[in-house]
């Protein structure tokens, strides 16, 4: 299976080095400095400290490959950006119709005096047709990205 995780921060990080060793996994970072040291340091310094990226793990970004090329040879996506960015990727993730899971919590902003949408209501409305759920548990991402 190919796998493309979205966002490169702590659970972005984790889930992609934890499905490594089993699939093919391409994880995509939206800043450009931030891949080349994922790259270069084949480690997430900021987010997870002292777990080696595995060797199998690819890393992209926008600037070197956009996200919708990228995608179409995916057979999953996993979305591990905030929850404000969860429509935005749907939106460009629909037009592939590949499965997604969301690790985003939260609700999305909404205007003044008014609470926001939950993810599945942000997919609902910005990606009807996609199939996808939350993917959610009860860890830290340090524990899953050293297989704890």
């Amino acid at each position: 299976m190919k796998i493309i995780v979205i966002g490169a921060g702590a659970w972005g990080t984790a889930l992609a080095v934890s499905a490594a060793p089993r699939h093919a996994v391409t994880l995509w970072a939206r800043d450009v400095a931030q891949a080349a040291a994922l790259q270069t340091d084949r480690e997430n310094r900021r987010y997870l400290p002292g777990v080696p990226l595995p060797q199998g793990l690819a890393v992209a970004t926008g600037a070197s490959q956009p996200l919708d090329t990228l995608a179409a040879g995916h057979d999953l996506a996993i979305i591990a950006t905030p929850v404000a960015g969860l429509r935005t990727m749907l939106q460009a993730l629909a037009p592939f119709g590949l499965p997604v899971a969301w690790l985003c919590k939260g609700f999305e902003p909404s205007e003044v005096g008014r609470m926001g949408l939950m993810p599945h209501e942000v997919a609902q409305q910005a990606a009807p047709a996609l199939a996808g759920g939350a993917l959610s548990g009860p860890s830290f991402a340090l524990e899953v990205a050293r297989g704890q």
